[in-house]
């Protein structure tokens, strides 16, 4: 049987067909996306840059709801060819739309990988606009080892790594990679679809159950880790009240 993400691969195969013109200038182009939840964000396309697990492989927030609309996925498949190509501009053109956001919002944020996840250009961009924008909170989700080494220790740069039941060898993979444990990199785990959890997995500061249904692992209702998407009804600007996934508070909830 097909897993969600081999069917999203073969979802998304009309939308690679496309060709894409990219605008000689980009100063019209938009690669932030907007979210309810988690505000503004830059997606790409999760068949293109993500090396999925056997749990988010058919679980992950990705593969279904409007973030799989055809229009949802052209615009992850611009981000991806815009980065790609024309790393410079594509990190311009966030830092211009941000830097607008930052002067009317005091709290703004940039979630990166809303989908999909992390390639060598994306982290050239990160760092352009780190450097032009250190005050900027830049929180980025991956699963990938090998792409966090050259956003080790960075300021206002959040590193957040996701791993489940099927992928907790990654987190010795990424950590493997450095004699000092980065700063900035904390660990989340999301549970299977009805795993019932005995004890919180080592080393987690944020934990997700599926759909945000904790049924059947109410003992973690008051529990540090447990993120607020899993314990409230309206879950509206629930990571820009928060906070702890981008301002440090996630590694300071970590458990052996």
């Amino acid at each position: 049987m097909k897993t969600q993400f081999q069917k999203m691969k073969k979802r998304f195969e009309p939308i690679k067909a496309l060709e894409f013109k990219l605008p000689e200038v980009l100063t019209a182009f938009d690669p932030l996306s907007m979210n309810k939840v988690t505000g503004a964000s830059v997606n790409f396309p999760v068949s293109e840059t993500c090396q999925p697990s056997k749990v988010c492989a058919n679980t992950c927030y990705a593969l279904r709801g409007p973030i799989t609309w055809s229009a949802s996925l052209k615009k992850q498949q611009l981000n991806l060819l815009t980065c790609q190509d024309r790393t410079l501009e594509f990190a311009e053109a966030i830092i211009e739309r941000c830097r607008k956001k930052m002067l009317k919002d005091k709290q703004f944020f940039l979630r990166w990988n809303g989908v999909g996840d992390l390639f060598a250009e994306a982290v050239d961009a990160l760092l352009l606009i780190n450097k032009a924008l250190p005050d900027l909170p830049i929180w980025v989700v991956t699963r990938k080892p090998k792409q966090v080494v050259r956003l080790a220790n960075l300021h206002n740069i959040w590193v957040h790594f996701s791993l489940d039941r099927s992928s907790m060898a990654r987190r010795k993979d990424v950590l493997d990679l450095f004699e000092i444990r980065p700063e900035n990199l904390f660990f989340s785990y999301q549970a299977d679809k009805n795993e019932v959890l005995k004890v919180m997995p080592a080393d987690i500061s944020v934990l997700f159950f599926d759909s945000y249904k904790i049924k059947g692992n109410e003992q973690f209702i008051d529990h540090p880790a447990l993120c607020p998407l899993n314990a409230q009804e309206d879950i509206s600007s629930a990571c820009r009240i928060c906070r702890r996934c981008f301002n440090g508070a996630a590694q300071d909830i970590r458990y052996e």
